[in-house]
């Protein structure tokens, strides 16, 4: 039986958390043939002494590459190539699987809805120590992942969640999304879910998120991009969604494209002017569409910004009492 799902673990400074992810996979029960990639990318701890010390009791379906160099990026790239599966998940090496039969109850809905690319579910955040954290997750909490739950800031799940069809090896669809490297790797592929089928979301918490926001590889630990990048990065939406002649999904990019390219005016950022808004909407699609949501953001705009500071001081909180909970 050839594989089925190819699991790939990047794992960064990972020492204190990485026997657990990887246990985690071990304690999935599967009535199929799995793989599971793991990228040590040269850590400065001792993530790969304990790797080392895990590898007389793993199954042959592991597989360990120990960088020579540290890769970044270029390590979850190498482990998307050597994929085989005709899915793939990626688990992070500081989060971890609750719920033993997550991966077969995946598989089997994707086996069974041939018109959907992928699934997810919900998770809980949980501390460095793995207590529970109230900490909310930007997951969709409705059945289906859309374009416009995209559009919203949603996730169809945390990436831990998401069993994806493999378009890496199969090549079911453009996957070529030409976004800065230091932009976040789970919003690109939650549009190219969105962009490309139906998207289904259990209702259930079967993994964990860990918040680390100290160290390690995570976006919590690494969420750091300028107004140059975001700009890049919705360019780069909107030329996949021009490509790629999906109406519906041009549509909201356009929309979300010429807002953000407005508030880097507005902001003078970018060293955009009105006059280079002009001459790119003159190219547009869906200009009056376009025009609408833009006044509907200004309207909405002193409300989302309240609503911002409100989640950032839950957040902060969250993250203090998280930390009063481990003793610092």
């Amino acid at each position: 039986m050839s594989v089925q799902i190819s699991v790939i673990i990047p794992t960064y400074n990972h020492e204190n958390y990485i026997e657990r992810a990887v246990n985690s996979v071990l304690e999935q029960k599967v009535n199929f043939e799995i793989e599971v990639l793991i990228g040590e990318d040269c850590s400065t701890d001792k993530t790969r002494t304990v790797l080392k010390g895990m590898e007389d009791r793993l199954p042959e379906y592991f597989h360990i590459y120990y960088r020579e160099k540290n890769l970044n990026a270029g390590n979850f790239d190498d482990l998307y190539s050597r994929m085989t599966g005709k899915y793939f998940i990626m688990l992070e090496g500081d989060d971890y699987w609750t719920y033993e039969y997550k991966l077969q109850r995946e598989y089997d809905f994707l086996e069974t809805h041939p018109d959907y690319v992928a699934v997810a579910h919900n998770a809980q955040v949980v501390n460095e120590k793995g207590v529970p954290v109230n900490w909310h997750i930007h997951e969709c909490k409705k059945s289906e992942y859309t374009i416009k739950d995209f559009q919203k800031g949603l996730f169809p799940g945390q990436t831990a969640t998401v069993l994806r069809r493999n378009y890496y090896y199969y090549d079911l669809f453009d996957y070529d999304i030409r976004a800065p490297k230091n932009y976040p790797g789970d919003r690109v592929k939650a549009f190219l879910m969105a962009a490309n089928g139906k998207v289904y979301c259990f209702q259930e918490k079967w993994s964990a998120y860990r918040l680390v926001t100290t160290h390690g590889s995570s976006f919590a630990a690494n969420s750091s991009y300028d107004y140059q990048s975001k700009l890049e990065y919705h360019a780069a939406l909107y030329d996949y969604a021009k490509r790629n002649k999906n109406t519906s999904v041009l549509k909201v990019i356009e929309q979300m494209y010429f807002w953000y390219f407005w508030g880097c005016i507005m902001k003078k950022k970018c060293g955009l002017h009105f006059e280079d808004f002009r001459e790119e909407f003159s190219n547009a699609e869906f200009r009056m569409s376009i025009l609408l949501y833009i006044i509907k953001k200004m309207f909405l705009l002193p409300f989302s910004k309240v609503s911002v500071m409100i989640e950032a001081y839950r957040r902060n909180k969250a993250i203090e009492k998280s930390f009063q909970g481990m003793g610092r």
